[in-house]
């Protein structure tokens, strides 16, 4: 069954904005990050970004509506993608081409280098099934489903 919302909206960024600018309050966001501080947390994981997620970056830097909390870069260059992507890779064999987009407590959502796919992942199953084909998709859908929920 296809969600009437999504059915409505363009995948794309300014289409993206739009949804985030209707939900968004103060402070949901930590602000808009530099393309060099994105470039070093890709080298310290290893890997490379999609571009849908770096064009989140170098807007929002991390934060979301509705509850949803993307994982990012804050403005004191505080790197939780970063942080929480080595703490898995560490303490549960997170596989080091894989980067975490949204941390739910018992499962995550993740990135591959080199990929425009997010992932479900959790700690013992490791890597499911494609949540979606873009991170511009994943955020659209987290998001309309956050706003359903909430209605």
């Amino acid at each position: 069954m296809k969600n009437s919302l999504l059915e409505n909206i363009d995948l794309n960024r300014i289409d993206i904005e739009k949804l985030i600018n209707k939900y968004e309050e103060e402070y949901d966001f930590t602000d808009k990050i530099s393309m060099e501080q994105i470039k070093l947390v890709e080298n310290n994981l290893g890997i490379s970004f999609s571009s849908d997620y770096v064009w989140f970056l170098e807007n929002y830097g991390s934060g979301g509506v509705l509850g949803i909390d993307v994982l990012g870069i804050a403005r004191n260059n505080i790197a939780t993608v970063e942080n929480i992507t080595e703490r898995l890779r560490k303490e549960f064999n997170l596989d080091n081409k894989m980067y975490i987009v949204e941390d739910c407590d018992e499962f995550f959502y993740c990135g591959k280098s080199g990929e425009d796919k997010i992932y479900y992942w959790d700690r013992e199953e490791g890597i499911g099934k494609v949540e979606a084909g873009s991170f511009l998709e994943f955020l659209q859908n987290r998001i309309i489903g956050a706003a359903e929920n909430f209605e």
